[in-house]
């Protein structure tokens, strides 16, 4: 196999690698909202785990609704919230009755400080730093 096909290959396989990555710190965000909500009493009425969804979770209080996109990345960066997706956050809210509202998080891997070790583990645990959902207006 030449060089150039080589380069090629290992080039595919890390940019799989790079969404495989998105696609699991996108899950463990939506997860630890999830997981969150339904502590303080909320109903989770549907999970969506699509990154390009414009809302991951759909969830319920004291008859109130509310459409939450959840958006994680890398430390130091945290997740955003697009335009476009924030429009369509707000039109699919207006048509459920609901509140718009997102939470960005991020992730990064757990250190000395959180576990008690040299950092180097190799399961590659990582933290979720979490600050809040707030609301989406116009």
């Amino acid at each position: 196999m030449d060089l150039e096909k080589k380069c090629s290959q290992v080039a595919i396989i890390m940019y799989q690698e790079r969404l495989d990555f998105k696609q699991h710190i996108h899950f463990l965000g939506v997860s630890y909202v999830s997981k969150f909500l339904d502590r303080v009493g909320f109903t989770i009425v549907e999970v969506n785990t699509d990154q390009n969804h414009h809302y991951q979770l759909f969830v319920k209080i004291h008859d109130k609704s509310f459409l939450i996109a959840v958006r994680t990345d890398y430390h130091p960066k945290l997740g955003t919230l697009d335009t476009c997706a924030m429009e369509n956050l707000l039109r699919e809210s207006e048509k459920l009755n609901a509140l718009p509202h997102f939470a960005g998080l991020a992730v990064a891997p757990v250190d000395v400080n959180d576990n008690g070790q040299d950092g180097s583990s190799e399961d590659h645990t990582l933290k979720v730093l979490f600050s809040g959902i707030r609301a989406i207006r116009r």
